[in-house]
C-alpha cells in the first residue's frame, strides 16, 4: 500500500532542494515543491517539523520522530477541490484514505474541514511507529456524524401520519387519476431524479409539515397535497419505467426513435402504460408517505451521532457538522 509522507522523506525532500538564489518568496527554511514560481507550494523546516503548505494553510505537519521512532502527523481536511488534488499529490493523504495499524488492520482517515466547530487544531493528528504503521491509540480525528431518530422524531412522524391518514387515504382511492393524468419524463426516472413540483409548492408543504398543527381545512393546502401526490406518482412510475430496461424504454418512446420505427415505439409504449397500470396502493401509498417525510425534514432523523474513530469502511452518507439540538 502507498504510504503517505513521512518525517524521513519530508527531511530528504526539504534537503535535496536548493533555496531559490534569486527569489525573495522563500527565506532559508523554505523549499518550493514544484517550480519556483508557484509559492503558493512550499515545504517548510521548522524547529522539529516540516509543514507543507498549499495557498498558505498548513494542509500537513510532520514531527519528528521520538527516541522510540514514533512520529506524529497533523492533517487539515480542505474544502476547494484543487487544493484537494495538490494536498494527495504532495503529502498522499486525502479525506478517506487508508492505513495499516499496529494490528495490521486497514482504518480509514477522514479529514473534516469543520474540525474547528469542534474546538481541534487539526482535522486529524496521527501517530505511526517506526514501521509507519498506525497507532490507534494514539490517534485521534475530528468526529463525522451519522443522522438518527430520536423519540421526539419519532413521535413527530407518527403525528404528521395520523394527521394526513385521510388525506392519503384519499388518494389510493384517487390512484386511477394519478395514473390517468401520470407524466412519464426520463429526467424524473433516472438515479437521482428530479422533482417537477415548482419551489413554491414545495416550499408551501415544507412549511406546513414543518409547524404542526397542520391546516387541514385550508383550500390551498388540498391544492398543493395534490400537487405532491400527482408528483410523487409521476416519480414513482417514471422510476419503474427507467429501471425496467435502462431507460430504453424512455429511448425507444422518444421522437428520433419513434421517426424511425413506429412500431417499436407503440410497443416501447403499451410497455410503459402496462407498468403504471400495474403499480399498487401499497406501493403509492409507501412513496407518498416517504415523500412527506422529506418535505417535514424527518426522513432520516434527526439528531447527529458520532461514527466510531478510524473504521474500517466510511460509510456513503455521513455529516461533517452536528446538528444544533433544538431547545
Amino acid at each position: 500500500m502507498y504510504i503517505p509522507v513521512t518525517y524521513q522523506q519530508a527531511h530528504d525532500k526539504f534537503n535535496s532542494i536548493k533555496k531559490p538564489p534569486r527569489s525573495k518568496k522563500y527565506n532559508e527554511y523554505q523549499r518550493p515543491l514544484r517550480r519556483v514560481s508557484e509559492s503558493h507550494l512550499m515545504l517548510q523546516k521548522d524547529a522539529h517539523s516540516y509543514v507543507y503548505k498549499v495557498n498558505g494553510v498548513d494542509v500537513v505537519r510532520v514531527y519528528e520522530p521520538n527516541d522510540q521512532g514514533e512520529y506524529e502527523v497533523a492533517v487539515i481536511g480542505l474544502y476547494g477541490t484543487y487544493d484537494i488534488q495538490l494536498q494527495y499529490k504532495f503529502t498522499g493523504y486525502h479525506n478517506g484514505r487508508g492505513a495499516i495499524t499496529t494490528l495490521g488492520d486497514m482504518v480509514r482517515i477522514p479529514l473534516n474541514p469543520f474540525y474547528k466547530d469542534q474546538g481541534k487544531d487539526f482535522s486529524a493528528l496521527l501517530t505511526y511507529n517506526s514501521s509507519d504503521q498506525l497507532i490507534v491509540e494514539k490517534s485521534w480525528h475530528a468526529d463525522i456524524y451519522r443522522l438518527a431518530s430520536n423519540e421526539g422524531d419519532k413521535q413527530t412522524r407518527k403525528d404528521i401520519k395520523k394527521e394526513l391518514d385521510a388525506y392519503v387515504t384519499l388518494q389510493l382511492f384517487k390512484l386511477p387519476t394519478l395514473k390517468d393524468n401520470c407524466k412519464l419524463e426520463q429526467s424524473m426516472g433516472r438515479p437521482f431524479g428530479e422533482s417537477r413540483l415548482g419551489w413554491s409548492v414545495q416550499s408551501s408543504m415544507q412549511d406546513a409539515l414543518r409547524n404542526l398543527p397542520l391546516p387541514l381545512e385550508s383550500q390551498s393546502f388540498m391544492q398543493t397535497f395534490d400537487e405532491v401526490a400527482q408528483d410523487c406518482f409521476n416519480m414513482l412510475a417514471s422510476k419503474k419505467v427507467y429501471n425496467h430496461d435502462s431507460a430504453n424504454l424512455f429511448y425507444k418512446m422518444g421522437n428520433w426513435h419513434r421517426q424511425r420505427d413506429p412500431a417499436s415505439a407503440d410497443d416501447a409504449q403499451e410497455k410503459a402504460d402496462d407498468l403504471v397500470a400495474e403499480i399498487t396502493a401499497d406501493e403509492f401509498k409507501k412513496s407518498l408517505v416517504a415523500k412527506l417525510m422529506s418535505f417535514a425534514g424527518l426522513s432520516k432523523g434527526t439528531e447527529s451521532i458520532a461514527l466510531p474513530q478510524f473504521g474500517k469502511t466510511l460509510p456513503r452518507t455521513y455529516y461533517t457538522r452536528a446538528n444544533k439540538r433544538k431547545e
